[in-house]
């Protein structure tokens, strides 16, 4: 059986991580009820309403146009992030196995699809629902006119989020859509779907099929892209996750900074293994942002600067530099039992 060498543990790590992340927020939306939208009405509305009429219809027609928007989103907000998270753990699981086609194809959706309606929801959600109820098309990312059309939209997303310049819209654009770049997602995912493929960016070699002849020999050029790329798309989609649920129900501001400290100090740890030949400069700058933060962070807050073996821990546990456990068990635990990340 194939296991994962250990050369790619610690970016595997990484997007476990924040696939852990992402899914306890959706543990905690549904333990608090943030899904659950309160509609007030009067008697004589309640009144109004038949048994076999449904709540959404009637909003529509009596004109509560917010409400029925607002109950829409709350329910597929939730589904559609727990089938990107099961999508990114088998995808990690198989990856893990050396199972890459397999990776490959299960990664296509999230990225592509999925990661695209969140986009159109967290930026006009009363649009995104209207599409929702009546032209679906347009939540298909060819709607968009191509990678100069997705790099626009992500453009004005991470500048709501402030993080462009962190991160950069045109390679998240790139990773994303692009089968005519060979630094791409779409053109392996393609080939990883399809036995043959005639694009002639993805076009299959004579005499050959798709990631079938590949083998053994063809898992450290495809551990090295996957491993070296995913954790930047993963956490361009944390931001969007975690964005759009403050807007139902933020979640502790220690909370957050603890999160950010784990995958600030797994990010780094993750990037000292990277293949030269397989580093980006988006990829640097990311880290090299993060890296500063940790440190400016820990300075903040009493505490030396991390070395290896703190990074490690702290990726762990979150905890700062020579931190006593006893205060990390502390804080940890004011989260409860829902904020835990297995």
């Amino acid at each position: 059986m194939i296991s994962l060498p250990e050369k790619y543990r610690s970016a595997h790590n990484l997007c476990f991580i924040l696939h852990d992340i992402m899914t306890q927020i959706i543990v905690s939306g549904e333990k608090s009820d943030a899904f659950i939208t309160e509609v007030k009405l009067s008697e004589e509305e309640i009144d109004l309403i038949s048994d076999e009429e449904h709540i959404i219809d009637w909003l529509k027609k009596n004109d509560r146009i917010n409400d029925k928007n607002q109950i829409i989103s709350s329910t597929v907000l939730p589904a559609i992030l727990s089938d990107m998270m099961h999508c990114i753990y088998e995808a990690l699981s198989s990856a893990s196995k050396g199972k890459m086609s397999v990776a490959y194809m299960l990664i296509r959706k999230p990225i592509q699809e999925s990661l695209f309606v969140l986009e159109e929801m967290y930026l006009d959600r009363d649009t995104f629902v209207i599409n929702l109820e009546s032209n679906q098309s347009y939540l298909e990312p060819k709607i968009t006119g191509g990678v100069k059309g997705h790099e626009k939209r992500i453009t004005k997303l991470l500048d709501s989020l402030s993080f462009n310049g962190v991160l950069d819209p045109k390679y998240i654009a790139q990773l994303r859509y692009d089968k005519s770049s060979n630094d791409s997602f779409d053109g392996v995912c393609n080939k990883a779907m399809h036995l043959f493929t005639t694009s002639n960016s993805i076009k299959t070699e004579d005499l050959n099929m798709n990631f079938i002849f590949s083998g053994v020999k063809g898992l450290p050029s495809q551990w090295n892209y996957f491993y070296s790329r995913l954790p930047y798309l993963l956490f361009y989609i944390y931001l969007v996750v975690e964005h759009i649920l403050e807007r139902i129900a933020p979640t502790s501001e220690q909370y957050i900074l603890d999160m950010m400290r784990r995958i600030s100090a797994q990010f780094i740890l993750a990037n000292l293994d990277i293949e030269e030949q397989y580093a980006t400069d988006e990829n640097d700058k990311l880290v090299s942002s993060l890296s500063a933060w940790l440190c400016e962070h820990c300075a903040e807050n009493d505490y030396p600067k991390p070395n290896i073996s703190d990074l490690t821990k702290m990726a762990e546990t979150g905890g700062f530099p020579k931190e006593a456990q006893e205060s990390i068990d502390k804080r940890v635990a004011s989260y409860g039992v829902v904020h835990e990340v297995v």
